[in-house]
């Protein structure tokens, strides 16, 4: 008999299929699958009486090679090897419990073999239903026109996907649809929650005059047209591929080389007792994750709580408090590690001409966190 109902309690009554004597009471063998994991289960053996089985029944199944009871992975053959697992008894139930949960869509098969009785019942856990496929929800940024020195995608997935392959799923091609020779950094950076990679362009490529730069030249060159194509058999955590490739598509522009600046963001103030977006516009577009990180709305009870959103094309930051404005003074608080698509931050630029610079000037310092005050009127 195949069971198929993991989901509650397994009881099996089992005809003997050989007479039993007097002095052998009758059982009942049966599985016994946990309500929250059906792949976890028991085996019981249970008698009318504790004396139906030897004392040091646990301590014997689990010397024997081949037990008098126990399960087994498939038919339960004569010699094949049982499952290892743990004995116990109690009261007139003798258990067995497998030290492995149980595999979907196999058979297995639980014996009982004792002088005048032998029993036996199968179990098959139901197979997992096919996993939905993952989705590739969004590729940041999202602009089409990316400076030649650009440094970041960011890959936003549905759901946790397969680590340790994304150089095999990830290619970056020309307009004449040939492959750029190792555009990406190996380091395979995660969020947290395992749904974003930060795909890096190498750095050493992007960076002039260093090594990597002037060997192998640029990855992206200014005026060219380029393919980002993320592989469709890229496979979720639980093994299911995202079905079809998919591309970003983008133009390389000239490069950015200046050090970030706030002189030109504009603060659009919201309105008093509303709950309406406080708006912040770049002249530039800026890093998408940055945006999210290091932007934040002060008043005079300290940080507010909200929603950020930075809209397409990253020139835009949206912040919206969970509470109704209040009229008064606020700030806009930025760390300075801020960044636009080519690395430079309101720190610093990301690469300096040594050669060039005058030594004597060197970069001005920069606080590590800046403002810029609003009113909401």
């Amino acid at each position: 008999m195949k069971l198929r109902a993991p989901t509650r309690l397994l009881w099996l009554a089992i005809t003997l299929a050989k007479h039993v004597t007097a002095a052998e009471p009758a059982a009942l063998l049966r599985f016994e699958a946990d309500r929250s994991n059906p792949l976890t289960v028991t085996v019981i053996a249970a008698a009318a009486e504790r004396s139906a089985w030897p004392r040091d029944s646990a301590e014997e199944l689990t010397r024997a090679p081949q037990p008098w009871f126990g399960m087994w992975l498939g038919e339960g053959k004569t010699n094949s090897p049982p499952l290892a697992g743990s004995y116990s008894l109690v009261g007139a139930q003798l258990r067995f419990r497998p030290s492995l949960p149980l595999l979907p869509g196999q058979t297995y098969t639980a014996r009982l073999e004792r002088p005048g009785l032998s029993l036996r019942v199968e179990y098959r856990p139901a197979p997992h239903e096919p996993a939905a496929a993952p989705k590739l929800l969004a590729i940041y940024p999202t602009s089409d026109r990316l400076p030649a020195n650009h440094l970041k995608f960011y890959l936003v997935f549905s759901e946790p996907m397969e680590t340790g392959v994304f150089l095999q799923h990830c290619r970056l091609l020309d307009a004449r649809g040939r492959e750029v020779d190792a555009p990406f950094r190996e380091t395979e950076l995660w969020s947290p929650d395992g749904r974003r990679l930060t795909l890096w362009i190498h750095p050493g490529r992007q960076k002039t005059g260093v090594n990597l730069n002037v060997e192998f030249g640029p990855v992206l060159q200014a005026g060219g047209h380029y393919r980002l194509v993320i592989d469709g058999r890229w496979k979720s955590a639980h093994g299911t591929p995202l079905g079809n490739d998919l591309t970003k598509a983008f133009h390389a522009i000239e490069p950015l080389h200046d050090q970030l600046t706030t002189r030109r963001w504009q603060v659009h103030p919201p309105v008093a007792g509303s709950r309406d977006a406080l708006r912040v516009t770049f002249p530039l577009p800026l890093d998408w994750a940055t945006l999210h990180r290091l932007l934040r709305v002060t008043g005079k009870t300290g940080n507010l709580a909200g929603v950020i959103t930075v809209t397409p094309g990253e020139q835009e930051w949206q912040f919206v408090p969970d509470k109704a404005w209040i009229a008064g003074p606020y700030e806009l608080r930025i760390v300075n590690a801020i960044e636009d698509h080519a690395g430079n931050s309101l720190a610093r630029p990301f690469e300096v001409n040594l050669e060039q610079r005058n030594t004597s000037r060197p970069l001005p310092p920069v606080d590590l966190e800046l403002t810029l005050p609003f009113a909401v009127r």
